[in-house]
C-alpha cells in the first residue's frame, strides 16, 4: 500500500473527515499516479484514512475510507450504493417524479462519481481517470444494486477516450420523457455533456411554479431546453425565454409541447442575454419575475463572463425590465463563490442601484444532492429570491398655519 505523508500541522483537518485531499497537505506526492490507493499518515506514520488518487479541482484525491484494514472493492462500493440507495427511497415513493440523484460524490462517500436515475434509466458521471480506473468495480456494484432498465455514462475530464454512452441493459430511443414535479421533460443522456435537464433545480422550479409564477409576466435567462419556462407556464400569464444558443428554441418548444402547452403562445428569444437586456428595454417590455441563472463560465465572440466578476452585471442591466415590485430569482452553481459572498454581492449590488429591496429567501440542494458536513463546496447551489421596488422619495409639506 503507498502512503502519502501529511505536512505538519496538517493533520486536524483530515482527523475532522475533510474528503479532499489537497496537494498542499501532502509532502511528497510524485510516486502517486491516477487510481492508486494510498493512505495518509502523519510524519511519524500514524495512519489516518485511506484515500484514492482523482485529480479534480485542486485535489489530489478523495478519502474513501477511515479503516485502514478496509479494502476498495466491488462490495465496499455495494455497501456505499445500498445506504445511497435507502436515503433516496423518498423520490421512490412519491407521485409526479421519476427523475432525481442516485448518487452525489463526496455527499456519499465517492468524489468525483455522480450517478443519477431517470425513469430507469442511469447516468454515471465520471470526473477524474481516477475514479475512472474503478469503473469495472463500480459498474457491477451499480448493477447489483440500483433498480434499472438501461445504464449510460459519460466522463467529465480531459484526455478521455469515451466522453458517453451506452454501458448495458436495454438501450432506449433518445429522447426519453421524465417527469418531475408533475411537469415532463424531454432528456437525452448520449448527446454531449448535458441531459436536457438540471435535477439540482427541482425545488427551485416548483418554487417558481407555486409562487412566483402565477399571474406574472416570467422572464428566464440562459433558459437552456426552458425547463424554468415550461413549469412557470403553468401559472404564468406568459414566459420569455432566453438563450444564446441556436438549439435551445427548438429544444425548449418540444417542452413545451409534451407538457400540453403550444409554444406559440409563448416568447422564445436566441439572444445574448445582455443584448436581449437592451432589446426588452428599447420596447419596453417589463416583467414580474426574472430568473438568472447562468453557466459559471461562458465565452462567446464578444466576451468572456464568470459568476465571480460578471454576476453584478446581470442583475444591474435587469433592473430596468423588472416591474416595480417584481422579483428576482437569482441562482449560481459556482462552488468557489460561498453563499455568503453571493448574498453580500447581490446587497452591494442593489445597494448601488439605490433601490428598495428585500431578501424573501434562499434555498439550495435539493435531498438527493447529499452534502459533505465538512466539505462547504459540496453544497455549490445557491438561489436567492428578492423583491425589488422603486424608492420613494419622502416628500415633507410644509403647511402654513395663520393666526385667527
Amino acid at each position: 500500500m503507498k502512503t502519502a505523508v501529511l505536512n505538519k500541522g496538517k493533520e486536524q483537518k483530515y482527523l475532522n473527515q475533510y474528503p479532499l485531499v489537497d496537494e498542499e497537505d501532502i509532502y511528497e506526492h510524485s510516486h502517486l499516479e491516477d487510481g492508486d490507493i494510498f493512505h495518509i499518515v502523519t510524519d511519524d506514520g500514524r495512519y489516518i484514512a485511506t484515500a484514492y488518487v482523482g485529480r479534480q479541482h485542486k485535489g489530489l484525491g478523495w478519502v474513501l475510507s477511515y479503516d485502514a484494514e478496509e479494502e476498495i472493492n466491488q462490495e465496499f462500493f455495494e455497501a456505499l450504493f445500498e445506504e445511497a440507495l435507502d436515503y433516496r427511497q423518498y423520490y421512490f415513493d412519491i407521485d409526479g417524479t421519476n427523475a432525481f440523484r442516485l448518487f452525489n460524490a463526496e455527499g456519499d462517500g465517492v468524489g468525483g462519481l455522480t450517478i443519477d436515475y431517470y425513469d430507469r434509466h442511469l447516468l454515471i458521471q465520471w470526473y477524474s481517470k481516477g475514479i475512472y480506473t474503478f469503473r469495472t468495480d463500480i459498474l457491477e456494484a451499480v448493477q447489483a444494486v440500483f433498480p434499472y432498465t438501461s445504464i449510460f455514462e459519460k466522463t467529465r475530464f480531459k484526455d478521455s477516450e469515451v466522453s458517453s454512452g451506452f454501458v448495458t441493459g436495454e438501450a432506449p430511443e433518445f429522447p426519453i420523457v421524465i417527469e418531475e414535479n408533475f411537469t415532463f421533460y424531454n432528456v437525452d443522456l448520449d448527446d454531449g455533456p448535458m441531459t436536457g435537464i438540471f435535477l439540482d433545480q427541482k425545488e427551485v422550479r416548483k418554487k417558481l411554479r407555486d409562487v412566483y409564477a402565477p399571474d406574472r409576466s416570467v422572464l428566464n435567462l440562459f433558459s437552456y431546453t426552458g425547463a424554468f419556462s415550461v413549469i412557470a407556464a403553468q401559472t404564468a400569464a406568459e414566459t420569455t425565454s432566453v438563450d444564446l444558443a441556436n438549439r435551445s428554441r427548438g429544444l425548449t418548444e418540444e417542452n413545451f409541447g409534451v407538457n400540453g402547452i403550444d409554444p406559440k403562445t409563448q416568447y422564445i428569444y436566441v439572444m445574448d442575454t445582455f443584448d436581449f437586456y437592451h432589446y426588452a428595454a428599447r420596447h419596453n417590455k417589463a416583467y414580474d419575475t426574472i430568473v438568472i441563472d447562468p453557466p459559471s463560465f461562458a465565452r462567446n465572440k464578444k466576451k468572456v463572463f464568470t459568476v465571480q466578476k460578471d454576476y453584478h452585471k446581470l442583475i444591474e442591466e435587469a433592473l430596468p425590465v423588472l416591474n416595480d415590485g417584481g422579483t428576482l430569482i437569482l441562482s449560481t452553481n459556482s462552488s468557489a463563490l460561498t453563499s455568503k459572498a453571493f448574498k453580500n454581492m447581490i446587497k452591494r449590488t442593489l445597494d448601488a442601484q439605490d433601490v428598495d429591496f428585500e431578501i424573501l429567501e434562499a434555498m439550495g440542494l435539493p435531498k438527493d444532492f447529499k452534502t459533505h458536513p465538512h466539505y462547504k463546496p459540496s453544497k455549490y447551489l445557491k438561489v436567492v429570491f428578492v423583491r425589488v421596488s422603486e424608492k420613494v422619495e419622502e416628500v415633507i409639506i410644509e403647511e402654513d398655519y395663520y393666526g385667527d
